[in-house]
């Protein structure tokens, strides 16, 4: 049954006469316009009879022209049947224009290119927001890479000072042993100073970081031994009497790997999670593998992750705020991710939400066999 109204040749034709939105050029196969169809008039602000017989390659910057990107394109049309590309053309004007392009090789019955079709579009909009976005991103980066310097500076001019409390609440413990009413106020100072020291290594540790400066000293380590070091080296987890589930594989799993690093890296998994978990707690840490890799979770029970806060997580300075005891300036998992990467391997963070806990997913590269 034969369809009324309009014929598809017809809106074929219209569209050709009508379109705007895109530029469609015919080009035979020598390279030649035949045909300025659609948006080519608007696009790039030449007549049909400006441009027929021409070759196409007038629609091209001068320095792809240079380089043969015109014969190119028809080249690869003729070969693979298509070519898409976005760059730089230029208008009658001399104005570029960043267009999107798809050039398509057209066959005869006999199998043979007859021309070629480019059906093009203006996205100098696109193009300039993308650009307008990576400057902003360099931008952001270049600061964030300065604050780190300056707070490493101002770490490290901490660091004496610090120092000389904390021989002075050594010094004060010595002199007064007996005194119970100097001892709340001695280990007052003393954890805080504790507190300040860590985070002042820390700062100093994410400064060296950004600036490129850690090197790894690498050698096989039988994952197993490290996690248990780090697991008896978190001294928070002993002090609130949290359990530690400790689920490792019978057969030795080694990696490469700095082993101070990468034994930092758990530390800080482990203390996380006895931070941010009460008294009594359990807090879990699996080991498998799957194909060349080591896979450690470190799991609990504890306060979880708001799920806002999870894609920047592992960000310096990312805070997350899920009780007055629990702000956390970042600077721990930020070290964790970059001493991850270093290695070569990822970690992932993992919560349904607050109060449901959490999980951390450590990937670090097997030993390979005869290496």
């Amino acid at each position: 049954m034969k369809s009324e109204g309009v014929s598809s040749e017809s809106l074929l034709r219209l569209l050709l006469e009508q379109g705007k939105d895109h530029a469609l050029v015919l080009i035979d196969e020598k390279g030649m316009v035949t045909g300025w169809l659609m948006g080519a008039a608007k696009l790039f602000g030449y007549e049909a009879e400006e441009v027929l017989g021409r070759n196409f390659d007038f629609l091209f910057v001068p320095e792809d022209r240079e380089r043969g990107v015109p014969q190119s394109e028809l080249d690869i049309g003729s070969r693979f049947g298509r070519q898409e590309d976005d760059r730089w053309m230029l208008r009658k004007d001399g104005v570029r224009v960043w267009v999107s392009g798809i050039l398509t090789g057209l066959r005869g019955p006999d199998g043979k290119v007859a021309g070629y079709s480019k059906v093009m579009r203006d996205r100098t909009d696109l193009k300039e927001h993308v650009e307008l976005l990576n400057n902003r991103a360099l931008t952001l980066e270049t600061e964030t890479r300065q604050k780190t310097i300056m707070l490493g500076t101002l770490a490290h001019e901490l660091r004496n000072p610090i120092g000389v409390l904390s021989n002075a609440t050594q010094l004060m413990e010595m002199i007064y042993p007996q005194e119970n009413k100097l001892a709340p106020v001695t280990q007052l100072i003393g954890r805080q100073v504790k507190y300040l020291s860590t985070l002042i290594e820390d700062l100093l540790e994410n400064a060296r970081l950004q600036a490129g400066k850690v090197e790894l000293q690498v050698e096989p380590v039988d994952l197993r031994d490290l996690l248990t070091d780090a697991v008896e080296s978190v001294v928070s987890i002993q002090e609130k009497r949290q359990k530690t589930e400790l689920i490792l594989p019978q057969s030795s799993i080694e990696v490469c790997v700095d082993e101070v690093k990468a034994k930092q890296i758990f530390v800080n998994l482990l203390s996380n999670a006895s931070k941010f978990s009460d008294e009594g707690k359990t807090i879990w840490v699996r080991v498998i593998t799957e194909d060349d890799q080591a896979v450690v979770r470190v799991e609990d029970e504890g306060r979880g992750i708001p799920p806002e806060l999870l894609p920047r997580l592992f960000e310096l300075f990312s805070q997350g705020e899920t009780g007055r005891d629990n702000a956390s300036l970042g600077l721990g998992l930020s070290i964790v991710k970059q001493y991850v990467e270093l290695h070569g391997g990822t970690v992932q963070a993992r919560s349904e939400g607050l109060n449901r806990g959490s999980m951390f997913v450590v990937r670090l590269p097997l030993v390979r066999k005869g290496s």
